[in-house]
């Protein structure tokens, strides 16, 4: 038994229906599936993505709103593939929005 490795599949979480994307439970490789909790199913992560940060679940168009646990935490400003790293880099954060928006009152 010594020499039989069990790998375990990456997992993320998703908590509603209206999720985009998914919260990673554990460090995702490129090329890894990614097995969902909450929902049936799995995703292919396109890149390598970090735990606890997000994985697109499906196309997120640019403008769209970005769901997570049933809210929207930001709005993608760039087109985003299945599989993709969610983050920043791709989407801006709902939280600075409303910021903005006090701010400029």
């Amino acid at each position: 038994y010594g020499d039989i490795v069990m790998e375990k599949k990456p997992q993320a979480l998703v908590l509603d229906g209206r999720d985009n994307v998914a919260t990673l439970l554990s460090d995702a490789k490129a090329s890894d599936t990614v097995l969902l909790k909450g929902r049936e199913g799995t995703v292919t992560a396109e890149e390598d993505i970090p735990f606890g940060h997000k994985i697109s679940l499906r196309a997120i168009r640019i403008g769209e709103d970005i769901m997570k646990y049933g809210h929207k935490i930001g709005v993608a400003t760039t087109a985003i593939g299945p599989g993709e790293w969610v983050h920043l880099h791709n989407m801006t954060s709902a939280v600075d929005l409303t910021f903005k928006k006090r701010m400029e009152s």
